[in-house]
């Protein structure tokens, strides 16, 4: 995408994975900054509590 990305997960639990092959744990309060052009994507949620994100798409 040709916008930065900033995530925060609001509830839940989920892992996001990189085309690098690298991989982020978020929890409930937990934030990244994505910048453009950065290939992810979310690999697991726990399905045993509800997952909310917040996320905001920018430019600079």
């Amino acid at each position: 995408q040709d916008e930065s990305e900033w995530i925060m997960l609001v509830e839940g639990k989920a892992t996001l994975e990189f085309e690098s092959g690298s991989t982020c744990e978020l929890s409930a309060g937990d934030y990244i900054n994505i910048p453009a052009h950065v290939k992810h994507k979310v690999v697991w949620t726990d399905p045993n509590q509800i997952t909310i994100w917040l996320a905001v798409f920018y430019t600079l």
